[in-house]
């Protein structure tokens, strides 16, 4: 395995005489016009209100927008914006009017039936466009050092690169890519796809489609004058069979997402063939299953093409051949969907289901391949590759000790009716907890070593059974129907489960999701979350464990467990059901202190859990090292007095609505809550981690964006230091001694995290017809810390155990097609921004410890995304239901 000293990741920046200077084009829409839509949107009966800008539905128009002609290169949410539109030529304004007419019939009046919008807004306003002579490469700063491009420059040059690759071409691995421009985006992104979807079918008959894409986006880092583009490959993978079973994503119905393309004759001669993604949804009626689409884009085509629009019935049936129409529908693919097997002959296939064949992410070949040959076609505009970055001298440990209480004793009641269930606990207890049994009965468990453990078994009987679904057409008497059931069931389990004396952790054996959608069922989960920790019970559900597989073969004996008939998979289930219920038993490791700090430390988040539209619950946790961790929420008018809790409470608290705020109308109480946090007339030495995320808006914390967050210069929560009008106080690390503050920025912070990878030179053998060895450079998975600037890292995880995928293998190569199958574990980087610290303080020490939270956790072998303090908070939205 070669030593990866130095970076590289997929990161373009211009070079300092770079230059790409063109003729833009922008356009705002006419007051005329907006005075008539917002009028005609007023008297639209029932429809959503809103107190913002964008009080139009616009984001079908912008969708709408975009496919029009493929020299729109932006699209900006709100039509009042002077570069509402931006193009690289005049586009045909009567397309443009054309789309604010069958908007105008669809979404925004459609009670108006009779009404020729066309008419009405052609008379109402003049649309034009304005040019502009711009440069590309050329950007200021803003005062704290951070690259400061114009906005035409993020609106503009993710679509012209993207453009730029479709006229020069594209190799990869010497095979010449067909590609295709996807849709342009209100965020100024811009997608390419590798070609047309491709089909592939397994040796078991799994069939599926996929086609590999590049996403072009620019970003910024604090402290680092360039700006950067990142060149992100992925892939959309796309169903070719019947769906057997949709996954539901929190609370809401069951959604999957469309990619829907024309050919040619659509709208007119010059679009694209990857146009944009609807979505549908699908609602149970008892025994039947309905989609539908989402209001949107797709409403409008309708009215524009002569093509047929695509059947929702032929893509849930037979998907293929909704993907080979001349209006096109592709299911995409998310993780969960499963697919049916086809019947041969009329008879049904021994198995029923499959997942997609195609297996998701790619080795780090895959991803250099790529930059190289992107790098290589944007040369001659002045973008170069990011230069490789040296490994960061840290002296802080990549691995802290993981200290946890001496001996506790834990109870946790096992709610099984299987005995199967019940062993497979006990197994794991020993052999994946290194546990020793003391005594077991048919309904208790006992072990010790480093912790006791007890295991109680109750029996649920028909209590984990699904709920009946209604039949009822109103959805008023549905709502009614399902209450009713739940407050039987509620009373049911409160009747036979009472209140133990202390708070305990809970394990349910329940069926999964696809049961009870496979049954007609609705899924018990969400009220088990919702009331059993009223009950002082947190749960943990692990669905049955199957009897044991009677079949001989020595394939099947490799997958059993040493010494048992169990899987290997089935006691690694028990085993994560154990560590996370005695997580939430509160059995946490002692807090490390940092390098540099002697005596008591303290580590804190405030963490902002979704709680419905336009609500949050914010979750402050802290962690000391002389005291339990702890947990804290916002008062609120329900529940006036918020005081310190452990954390082990905090999911009552969660299940029965404290500390939910509207987010419009407690801004300044937010703010409040995060500087109270912040304890500034204290001396402990303290860190507090922020997520960039939503806690950066203007109105909440707007130091932490990119171009304010000045370094050891704190402005504090609720100051808008956007407005030139205000003057705040700005606090240096001597007015707060001991206060640290690092914010953090995940990746799938719409993607503003690029991924990194390790770059090692080595010698190959000589040729036949030299004696010098030939310099070879290698790439893989690299872990740890990457700086890239001042005060700026990107901390990268190690590859996970059970994803070893080989290194040589590439997924770019279309002469092996098997090669789609392996699923590659693709780096996730975390941006670590120390941006508050004391006089003395190593930047690289402190991201290095934060870095090495990611792994300190007794409940999971698994680096998480966030560090063990917030990836406790963030485990808390499961008791959040909305």
């Amino acid at each position: 395995m070669p030593a990866y000293r130095s970076t590289q990741a997929t990161v373009l920046t211009f070079t300092p005489k770079a230059r790409w200077s063109l003729t833009g084009y922008r356009m705002t829409c006419p007051p005329g016009i907006l005075t008539l839509l917002q009028n005609a949107w007023e008297t639209r009966p029932n429809r959503r209100r809103s107190t913002g800008p964008d009080h139009l539905p616009t984001k079908p128009l912008r969708d709408l927008l975009t496919l029009i002609d493929p020299d729109i290169t932006s699209v900006h949410w709100d039509p009042r914006n002077p570069a509402w539109l931006r193009a690289r030529t005049p586009v045909d304004l009567d397309l443009i009017l054309i789309a604010l007419s069958a908007w105008a019939a669809a979404r925004v009046a459609p009670h108006r039936n009779d009404t020729d919008w066309y008419s009405l807004l052609e008379g109402a306003g003049q649309l034009e466009w304005i040019p502009e002579d711009l440069d590309l490469a050329q950007h200021d700063r803003h005062p704290n050092g951070t690259a400061c491009p114009p906005p035409h420059v993020f609106d503009m040059l993710p679509s012209l690169v993207a453009e730029h690759l479709t006229t020069t071409g594209l190799q990869l691995l010497d095979h010449h890519r067909d590609l295709r421009l996807g849709p342009t985006r209100a965020d100024g992104r811009r997608t390419l796809h590798l070609g047309e979807p491709e089909t592939f079918t397994d040796d078991d008959g799994a069939a599926g489609a996929s086609v590999d894409v590049l996403t072009f986006h620019l970003e910024t880092v604090p402290g680092v004058p360039q700006v950067h583009l990142h060149i992100d490959l992925g892939m959309t993978r796309l169903a070719s069979r019947p769906v057997s079973y949709i996954p539901r994503r929190g609370n809401d119905t069951p959604t999957a997402s469309v990619l829907l393309r024309a050919k040619e004759g659509f709208i007119h001669r010059r679009e694209r063939p990857m146009l944009l993604q609807s979505s549908v949804t699908m609602r149970h009626r008892g025994d039947a299953i309905t989609w539908t689409w989402a209001p949107g884009v797709t409403e409008i085509l309708a009215r524009l093409t002569s093509h047929q629009p695509p059947s929702l019935d032929e893509l849930r049936t037979a998907p293929a051949q909704a993907a080979a129409r001349p209006f096109a529908a592709h299911l995409v693919h998310s993780t969960g969907m499963t697919y049916r097997y086809p019947d041969t002959d009329g008879t049904p296939p021994a198995r029923a289901t499959h997942d997609h064949p195609i297996g998701h992410g790619y080795q780090p070949r895959d991803h250099m391949e790529v930059l190289t040959q992107v790098a290589q076609q944007l040369e001659e505009k002045g973008l170069v590759p990011l230069s490789p970055t040296p490994k960061p001298r840290t002296r802080a440990k990549t691995l802290l000790p993981l200290e946890l209480p001496h001996a506790p004793a834990y109870e946790i009641e096992v709610w099984s009716s299987s005995d199967r269930t019940w062993n497979g606990l006990q197994v794991a207890a020993a052999t994946k907890l290194n546990l020793t049994p003391a005594t077991s009965t048919g309904t208790t468990a006992s072990f010790t070593g480093p912790i006791h453990l007890t295991l109680r078994r109750r029996d649920p009987g028909d209590l984990t059974a699904g709920l009946p679904r209604s039949a009822e057409p109103d959805p008023a008497a549905r709502r009614a129907a399902y209450e009713a059931d739940e407050a039987a069931r509620a009373a049911h389990i409160a009747a036979a489960f009472p209140r133990p004396a202390e708070p305990i952790a809970c394990i349910v054996e329940m069926e999964g999701d696809s049961y009870f959608s496979r049954t007609r069922q609705r899924d018990p989960k969400p009220l088990f979350k919702k009331f059993l920790p009223t009950l002082g019970r947190n749960l943990q559900c692990l669905r049955p464990i199957a009897p044991a597989s009677p079949d001989p073969s020595k394939k099947a004996l490799a997958k059993r467990f040493p010494g048992t008939d169990f899987t290997k998979t089935d006691i690694e289930r028990a085993a994560a059901a154990l560590h996370d219920a005695l997580r939430q038993a509160g059995h946490l490791p002692k807090l490390p202190v940092p390098r540099g700090i002697n005596g008591p430390f303290e580590l804190l988040t405030v963490w902002l859990a979704p709680a419905g539209e336009g609500k949050v619950v914010p979750i402050l946790i802290r962690q000391h090292t002389d005291e339990e961790p702890t947990a804290q929420l916002v008062p609120t008018p329900r529940h006036l007095h918020e005081h310190p809790m452990p954390l082990t409470a905090l999911p009552e608290a969660l299940v029965t609505g404290r500390g939910c705020l509207t987010i419009r109308t407690s801004r300044v109480l937010l703010a409040e809550f995060i500087t109270s946090a912040m304890a500034l007339d204290s001396t402990t030495d303290r860190l507090l981690l922020v997520r960039r995320a939503r806690m950066n808006e203007k109105a909440i914390w707007p130091w932490l964006q990119d171009s304010h967050i000045t370094f050891d210069q704190l402005a504090l929560p609720g100051i808008d230091i956007t407005n030139p009008a205000v003057a705040p106080t700005i606090r240096k690390p001597g007015d707060h001694p001991g206060l640290r503050i690092i914010r953090l920025r995940e990746r799938k912070d719409r993607e503003a995290v690029p991924r990194s990878f390790g770059v090692a030179q080595e010698l190959a053998n000589a040729q036949e017809d030299t004696d010098a060895p030939t310099p070879v450079t290698r790439y893989g998975r690299y872990s740890g810390l990457v700086q890239i600037g001042e005060r700026a890292f990107w901390g990268i995880n190690p590859r996970p155990d059970q994803n070893q995928a080989p290194l040589g293998l590439t997924k770019l190569d279309p002469t092996q097609t098997a090669n789609r199958t392996w699923t590659c574990s693709n780096p996730s980087s975390l941006e670590i921004v120390p941006a508050f610290l004391q006089d003395g303080d190593d930047p690289a020490d402190w991201a290095m410890y934060v870095h090495a939270q990611r792994r300190f956790h007794a409940h999971t072998t698994i680096a998480t995304t966030w560090p063990a303090i917030i990836h406790l908070a963030e485990l808390m939205e499961e008791y959040i239901l909305y």
